[in-house]
């Protein structure tokens, strides 16, 4: 069995989402029973780094990540490479990402999904898709289309993933949002895994 983490590093350096929190922390050590307890605080978006979004993050009535099943964030997961450069709606899609149930995308920041390409594969059964976009829409989209297509229903978005070296193909996918109860979006450490 082989593991590969696609998860982006966060640190003083990792970029947020332009007007976003960045990350930022400092050490909390404190002497007990003159022993160094060694302890950090940290403070940044929840949409830093790899991370899910939940339907709050767009729906007002949305379930926030806390309520969120986790069946979407474990099983098989299938990573495509999403072709050309630009906008890819219904007809362009990969056929080998069409009824799959968990689709990576890897855009490598030429392509993103048309909100019918969205609705496609929602009809065709997918509860999850993620790209190695900072988002599924674009910098500059206004409403994030994508993003409210797919979680309207009730597909779960993964996104900012590092899929660089990573072979197109069949994998079991772990990207476990943390138990967050009322927020937006979490964190997650997303792994791959593959049974040599």
């Amino acid at each position: 069995m082989r593991i590969i983490d696609i998860s982006r590093p966060i640190d003083d350096e990792t970029e947020p989402w332009e007007g976003d929190v960045p990350f930022t922390w400092r050490a909390t050590a404190r002497l007990v029973e003159g022993s160094l307890f060694e302890a950090t605080c940290f403070t940044m978006s929840a949409h830093l780094g790899t991370h899910v979004d939940a339907p709050s993050h767009v729906l007002p009535a949305g379930r926030s990540i806390g309520d969120v099943s986790l069946a979407a964030f474990v099983g098989p997961a299938r990573v495509v490479d999403l072709p050309g450069r630009g906008e890819v709606g219904p007809d362009s899609l990969p056929p080998r990402s069409i009824g799959v149930r968990r689709v990576l995308f890897r855009t490598r920041g030429r392509s993103f999904l048309a909100p019918l390409a969205a609705v496609r594969l929602a009809e065709r059964g997918t509860i999850l898709v993620g790209t190695d976009a900072l988002s599924v829409d674009t910098q500059d989209a206004e409403d994030l289309p994508v993003h409210r297509t797919l979680l309207a229903r009730g597909v779960m978005v993964l996104e900012n993933l590092n899929l660089e070296g990573v072979e197109a193909g069949d994998y079991g996918l772990v990207a476990l949002p943390l138990a967050f109860r009322d927020l937006d979006a979490s964190p997650v450490r997303a792994i791959l895994i593959k049974t040599e």
